[in-house]
């Protein structure tokens, strides 16, 4: 029998198994909450389940961390959108305390996890390889891991062949290394590790913003009624985050930063000047039309994206050893031992401040087709006196990546808040500045 869904937040579990080792328990009736958690910031998924338990589960199955959750959840019983449905298996990897509720149950939750991790923290690598820093990560995501081509999503190429020695680390910490490490094609350190509900990525945020956007969203404040086929779609609760920390942009080199390089044997140095609108003009491939940032005048009437000593990084490099007469003398197989893109471990962080410096949380319909490392389009009115909802604000209104997401689950309810941010801006900054301004700037 199909299930005509008439509310946003209405679902269906088809599945939710307890698999242990004397066999498998249907816990649908047991379960009071479900919360699934995902994050570009995140190696894989994981979430807990709370469980009202009335018959003894926990006693009767000796739960050791030893047992799976399988589930599928989707908006109905009839065919969907497979971006809509959640089938997965989990690794338990906790049971929390108990607590009696009354004579007859008692309450606890169940912390699970993807099984990948379990499985990375009792392995450790310790192998040469060479070639692409993607092509490592997909060799380590399929031999180290095991994991299946099917769960396999973005594996972005890198630039670059590497020379690369992995020291007794795991492999959720060698692709997390390799992830610091790698640029794109555009020479840009903007690669991220995640899982998300389609499998594990190692994608550049230049793919990702060209994603095609997958829902729109309108935001409409709790007290204002919407349309049904609004309320699908609509986020009633928002909190924006600080858009902008001109002191904390500083001094991570948001604006402006220097890199300095040094060969202790050769005593060659470089020196790369980097500046934020320089960075963001390398590409055009950018969520909106502007950058959100186009910098201030000080008062010695430069801008910021100039003032280059607001954060200096030092590293040491090895490019130059091959070209060393000592080097070629003593140690004639040593050759070009490293290239310099470790420094571009120093440069993620602005890239990475800046695409956070908005960032929104948004509570809307569940929908597990809200998921990390996809792109949605807010649709922000403007709020202010004698408006309507045709007016947009400028600053906000614009396509977000999704960097977390949370979906819960209680009763009858199914509501996912997700975490959304832009690099860019459909509005414009001024650039001049006024003559009060440049006053100001001299006092």
């Amino acid at each position: 029998m199909s299930l005509n869904i008439s509310q946003s937040t209405q679902f269906v579990i088809k599945k939710l198994n307890l698999i242990t080792k004397v066999g498998t328990e249907n816990i649908t009736g047991l379960y009071q909450e479900l919360n699934i958690y995902d994050s570009m910031f995140m190696p894989c998924i994981r979430g807990d389940i709370l469980i009202q338990d009335a018959i003894g589960l926990a006693s009767k199955l000796t739960l050791d961390g030893s047992e799976y959750i399988s589930m599928e959840i989707s908006k109905g019983d009839e065919p969907s959108d497979s971006s809509t449905v959640l089938k997965k298996t989990f690794r338990i990897y906790k049971l929390g305390n108990r607590s009696n509720l009354n004579q007859n149950s008692e309450l606890y939750i169940l912390y699970f996890i993807s099984e990948e991790m379990i499985y990375s923290m009792q392995k450790k690598i310790n192998q040469s390889y060479k070639g692409l820093y993607s092509d490592i990560a997909q060799k380590v995501l399929r031999d180290n891991l095991k994991v299946p081509l099917n769960k396999i999503g973005i594996i972005d190429k890198t630039k670059g062949i590497h020379n690369v020695v992995v020291p007794n680390l795991s492999p959720f910490d060698t692709l997390s290394w390799l992830m610091k490490r790698s640029i794109n094609n555009e020479n840009l350190p903007n690669i991220f590790f995640y899982e998300n509900k389609y499998g594990y990525n190692f994608a550049s945020l230049s793919t990702i913003v060209n994603l095609p956007v997958t829902t729109n969203i309108n935001f409409e404040p709790k007290n204002i009624g919407t349309l049904r086929s609004q309320e699908f779609y609509g986020a009633r609760d928002m909190i924006l985050n600080s858009q902008f920390d001109l002191m904390e942009n500083i001094s991570n080199g948001v604006y402006a930063g220097k890199f300095i390089g040094l060969d202790p044997l050769t005593r060659k140095v470089n020196i790369a000047k980097i500046d934020y609108l320089q960075t963001y003009s390398r590409t055009n491939k950018h969520l909106n039309s502007n950058p959100n940032f186009t910098g201030g005048r000080n008062r010695e009437g430069k801008d910021s994206a100039q003032m280059f000593d607001s954060k200096i990084s030092l590293y040491s490099f090895e490019t130059e050893r091959d070209k060393s007469d000592w080097v070629k003398t003593n140690e004639i197989q040593t050759g070009k031992i490293i290239d310099d893109t470790h420094s571009y471990v120093f440069q993620r962080a602005p890239i990475l401040t800046n695409l956070l410096q908005t960032t929104i949380h948004l509570n809307v319909p569940g929908n597990f087709a809200f998921t990390s490392g996809t792109v949605v389009r807010l649709k922000m009115p403007l709020r202010a006196v004698g408006t309507n909802n045709d007016n947009k604000d400028a600053t906000l209104d614009g396509k977000y990546i999704i960097t977390a997401a949370r979906h819960m689950i209680k009763g009858d309810i199914h509501e996912t808040v997700i975490e959304v941010v832009t690099d860019s801006t459909n509005k414009p900054f001024t650039i001049s500045q006024n003559s009060d301004m440049l006053e100001a700037i001299k006092k």
